[in-house]
């Protein structure tokens, strides 16, 4: 058993050190996922938002961010928020897990679960996505600009919640693991020769009727549980996707080719 585990150990470790010495020169090919997220489609109107300094303070100086909140023109959707995270050449410090970001900011998760949606993509492709549902505590500053808790009529701390789901688009392939992007970074870096862009999207929407079941007011909001979140987040997809994810293979990124045109395969 020992002589087994030992062999395993030195084929894994033979491997990294092939993966780690191959040539850093080699071309990067452009995620799938478009840079820029449109301003404005179907009944959505998008406002843009910057990363905020602790999301930016652990990541290479040539990660790109790109994100926008949607709020829906007829005022009875509740905003969806789409955030996309470009890698840079430094594979191993321009993305991460996204769990990361989320606990560093607060967020209780309440579930995680990976799972596939399909019909979502406009070439019928399945899109592969992790759940997170989570809630933060309400803050609010005082007038001396101190953060304060919102408190319930009951004296106990409110909370918003909120459904996220991400994945990650490569050159090729959608996955939504970790740690299966690393593993197409190895196949694509050992056996093709190229490295390629990871784009990491993660879109998110608050769950309404936790908001009411607090007490609070949504107005002209539809009140939406978990189950229901999930299905004005699918529908929100299914229009912008089209927008913004090309073809496998078909990705295109200026800022990684010298002619202005990145080659495909």
């Amino acid at each position: 058993m020992k002589k087994r585990a030992a062999i395993l150990l030195a084929v894994v470790l033979t491997f990294v050190g092939v993966v780690i010495a191959f040539p850093k020169g080699a071309q990067m090919r452009a995620s799938r996922l478009s840079k820029e997220l449109p301003e404005q489609f179907g009944d959505w109107s998008g406002r843009s938002q910057e990363a905020g300094p602790r999301e930016k303070a652990v990541l290479a100086g040539d990660t790109e961010f790109e994100r926008m909140e949607y709020r829906h023109l007829g005022q009875t959707k509740p905003p969806v928020q789409v955030s996309i995270v470009f890698s840079g050449k430094n594979l191993s410090q321009s993305i991460h897990r996204p769990e990361v970001c989320l606990r560093a900011q607060g967020w209780e998760f309440a579930s995680e679960r990976y799972f596939t949606w399909d019909d979502i993509l406009p070439n019928g492709e399945k899109l592969p996505v992790k759940e997170i549902v989570c809630r933060i505590a309400r803050m609010e500053r005082d007038e001396s600009g101190e953060p304060v808790a919102v408190l319930l009529p009951n004296g106990e701390q409110s909370y918003e919640w909120r459904a996220f789901y991400y994945t990650f688009f490569g050159h090729s392939k959608i996955v939504s693991g970790h740690y299966q992007r690393t593993g197409e970074d190895i196949k694509d870096r050992l056996f093709k020769g190229y490295d390629q862009r990871w784009a990491y999207a993660t879109v998110s929407s608050f769950i309404s009727q936790k908001f009411v079941d607090q007490g609070f007011v949504v107005g002209s909001l539809e009140v939406m549980d978990e189950v229901e979140t999930k299905q004005h987040i699918v529908e929100f997809l299914k229009e912008l996707l089209p927008l913004i994810v090309a073809d496998p293979g078909e990705g295109t990124d200026l800022s990684l080719s010298k002619g202005g045109i990145l080659n495909h395969e």
